[in-house]
């Protein structure tokens, strides 16, 4: 019995599912929150303010996400798809980026810029918001079972 087997049996069967998703969704958010926080350090002394490099990293971090989600953690929702299947869900993807954007760059100008925070330490109060905003929006709206039926349709 692996590790994520013993911790299933606590929850319920009807939310399994959910639960993997969950657990595949944080481990590709660390990988995609690794190269953004890169790209934002790398970028924040020649752009001298922290919002901007955050929405550069953002966004290097949000098509690093979009690429493993789409063939990992909810590849059983996309199983099948062309590009031209795939391209809504691609667009509602980078709806959903660009709500975590906004998370991202308002908290981090608001407290690196605006309140004197440590840029790094901002960053990561960002990423915890931004990361239950963007997990949401997924699972309800981008990666939804009804879009997936619809495709296979």
């Amino acid at each position: 019995m692996s590790a994520i087997d013993g911790l299933l049996k606590f929850v319920p069967e009807q939310h399994r599912s959910a639960a993997l998703q969950f657990v595949g969704y944080t481990m590709v958010s660390a990988i995609a929150l690794v190269v953004d926080t890169s790209v934002y350090w790398t970028l924040l002394l020649p752009m001298k303010l922290a919002a901007k490099a955050a929405a550069c990293g953002y966004v290097c971090g949000v098509l690093t996400h979009y690429a493993l989600s789409s063939r990992i953690v909810f590849a059983s929702r996309l199983k099948g798809r062309g590009v031209k299947a795939e391209a809504p869900v691609l667009a509602k993807f980078f709806a959903a980026g660009a709500v975590g954007l906004v998370v991202t760059s308002v908290t981090i100008g608001i407290l690196a810029d605006g309140f004197g925070m440590h840029p790094l330490l901002a960053k990561f109060f960002a990423a915890g918001l931004s990361f239950v905003t963007v997990f949401t929006s997924m699972r309800v709206f981008v990666f939804n079972a009804s879009s997936a039926k619809v495709a296979g349709a």
